[in-house]
Formats: structure tokens, sequence, C-alpha cells
């Protein structure tokens, strides 16, 4: 009874160690970092980084609701295609920014006109943004953007979490890509907006 008693507490005492061994470490990041709008992100080392618009993808046709004036700052895509055998065609985070935008505009931005839509706030690293969403259809829903937007020393500092598909899944032979799917594919954009963070000074 006493080694048995050894053991178990021998035993409960390793536990944590193994479990501590048997974590992985976090997948590497890099960071971009805005000079002139003093911002920075961070975003998987693996995803495709362009500051180039139309290079890896074209930002006014997925920030529909973005002023002319905006300026393309950053753009990261997803690498791969998570889901394979459904309609998912790709995801993106774009970073923008429009100058000389009142507070009221900027906020404007996150809800696009023609939708009936109220925007949300969030917090972001202590940053307040205004939330809102848009959705493209054609025979189904092509696209998908969250938008979040903030106004900061007379400027309109945007960001959209764009997630893009195509119709014709049944002539096609793969599936509609799921709620839950989508889900999987928002929350890793997510995860490169919430290291959102301004200089210092």
């Amino acid at each position: 009874m006493k080694l048995w008693g050894y053991s178990s507490v021998f035993f409960a005492m390793t536990l944590p160690c193994g479990g501590v061994y048997a974590q992985t470490p976090p997948p590497p990041t890099h960071t971009f970092h805005d000079p002139t709008y003093h911002l920075s992100f961070d975003y998987p080392a693996n995803w495709t980084f362009s500051q180039t618009d139309h290079e890896i993808s074209t930002f006014h046709l997925d920030a529909r609701s973005a002023l002319r004036n905006a300026r393309l700052r950053a753009v990261v895509a997803m690498p791969e295609n998570p889901f394979p055998e459904s309609t998912f065609s790709g995801a993106y985070v774009y970073f923008s920014v429009t100058p000389h935008s009142s507070a009221p505009s900027c906020a404007k931005q996150a809800v696009p006109a023609r939708s009936t839509d109220k925007p949300g706030a969030s917090q972001i690293n202590d940053i307040p943004f205004t939330h809102g969403r848009d959705e493209q259809r054609n025979i189904c829903i092509v696209q998908r953007d969250e938008i979040y937007t903030t106004n900061r020393r007379g400027s309109c500092y945007r960001f959209d979490l764009a997630i893009n598909n195509f119709c014709g899944g049944e002539v096609s032979g793969v599936k509609n890509i799921t709620p839950q799917e989508l889900d999987q594919v928002r929350t890793r954009l997510e995860s490169i907006l919430s290291t959102i963070r301004f200089d210092s000074r």
C-alpha cells in the first residue's frame, strides 16, 4: 500500500513535466512596421506578404467600401488552402490608410452604404475600432469582408479580413465551404489583427 502511494505521488509529479515537454512551440512570425503611420502587426512567417497592390490580390475588389484615396500599406495572404475539397479560394488581411479623414467618415467606411447593418465597436489592444462587414454575392456569396476602422491623427486606419470562395461546387464536384470552416479561416485572420499596436512614441 505504501509503495502504491509513493508511485502515485511520483506519477502525479511527472505528468506536468511531460505536459510541458509535449507542448509545441508557437509558429514563427514576421513583423510588419509602417514607419510613416507608426503601426506594427505580426503575421505567420509562411504567409505571403506584399506592400504592392495587384501583386497578390486586388485591394479595391475586396475592400469595396474603402475610399478611392485609401492607400494600401500592406497585405498578407493565406499561403495554402486548408479545405482543398471546398469552394474556398483565398483569404487576406489588408491594411490601408485614408489620409485627411474625419472620425465620422472613418467609421462610415466600416459599413457599406448599401448595407442595412449598424456598425459595432471593438477594442483591439486598447485601440477602439468600428467594426462592420460586407458580402459580395453572385450565384452564391463569393466574398466576405470583416472591416475594422479607427481614426488616428486625422487619418483613417482600416483593416479588411477578406475570405473569398467560388460558386458552382455542385458542378466542379467540391462541397460548399461550411460555416465551421469559415470560422476557422476567420480565426486565423483575427489572430493577425490581435497583434496590432501603435508605436509608443
